[in-house]
C-alpha cells in the first residue's frame, strides 16, 4: 500500500490535487484510517494517475476523464471523443497560425517605418467603380485579419493569369449580414479603365458594434 505522499512522488502530483481527485471520484484510496484519516492507495492506483494526466494533457475534461477511466464508454464512443478533440485542436491550430501571421506581418509593417494608427470612419458617395474581386466567409471579425492577405495573393494570382495587368491598389470589403451570423470579407481591384478615387485610400477603422452594413477601406 501507499500513502498519500508515496503516491505523489510516484506520479508527480501534489497532495493537494490528489486530495482533490479523491473529494471528485477520480482516485480514491483503498483504505482510509478512522482513527487518523490517512489515506492509503493500492500500487495499481499509479497507472490510473497516470491515465488521467495523460488524459488532461489531450485536453479532456475531468468529467470526461472519469467516464473513460470507469469504462463507462466504449470503445467506438472513446474513438468518436477523440476524433471530435482532434477537430477541436486543428480548428485551434489553424486560429493560432492565423494569428500569428498576422503578428509578423505587423511586425514587418513596423520595421518598415509604418505605425498601427486608428483612423476615422468617413461615409461618402463615390462614383461606380468595375472591380475584380474574389470573397470568402468568417465567423467573426477576429479571423479577418487572417484571410485579407490570402485573397489578395489568390486574386493577383489569377489576375495575372488571365493577362489582366495590375496598376491600383485593391480595396477590402466587409459587409455584416443581418443579426451578424456571418461576415463578407473581399478583396477587390480596380479594372478596366476606371481608376480608384483617392477618398478610397484613407485607412478606415472602427469597432463592430460601430460597423455600417457595408465600408471599404484601401490595402497597400
Amino acid at each position: 500500500m501507499l500513502s498519500i505522499g508515496d503516491l505523489a512522488r510516484h506520479t508527480r502530483v501534489s497532495v493537494r490535487m490528489l486530495r482533490h481527485y479523491d473529494a471528485l471520484g477520480l482516485v480514491t484510496p483503498e483504505q482510509v484510517d478512522e482513527g487518523t484519516g490517512y489515506r492509503w492507495y493500492a500500487t495499481s492506483q499509479i497507472g490510473r494517475v497516470d491515465s488521467l494526466l495523460a488524459l488532461k494533457e489531450l485536453g479532456f475534461t475531468l468529467e470526461q476523464c472519469r467516464t473513460i477511466l470507469d469504462e463507462e464508454v466504449s470503445v467506438e464512443e472513446l474513438r468518436g471523443m477523440l476524433r471530435l478533440r482532434q477537430i477541436e485542436l486543428a480548428e485551434q491550430i489553424a486560429t493560432d497560425s492565423a494569428r500569428l501571421a498576422e503578428v509578423g506581418r505587423r511586425l514587418r509593417s513596423i520595421e518598415r517605418g509604418l505605425t498601427m494608427t486608428n483612423g476615422t470612419l468617413q461615409i461618402k458617395a463615390l462614383p461606380a467603380l468595375r472591380l475584380a474581386q474574389v470573397s470568402t466567409e468568417v465567423n467573426d471579425i477576429t479571423e479577418i485579419s487572417g484571410l485579407v492577405g490570402s485573397l489578395f495573393d489568390t486574386l493577383a494570382q489569377r489576375l495575372v493569369d488571365a493577362g489582366v495587368p495590375v496598376t491600383s491598389r485593391g480595396i477590402r470589403t466587409y459587409y455584416a449580414r443581418p443579426g451578424g451570423s456571418k461576415i463578407d470579407v473581399a478583396a477587390g481591384c480596380p479594372s478596366g479603365r476606371t481608376s480608384v478615387p483617392s477618398e478610397v485610400w484613407r485607412s478606415s477603422s472602427c469597432r463592430p458594434r460601430r460597423w455600417p452594413p457595408w465600408w471599404s477601406t484601401a490595402v497597400r
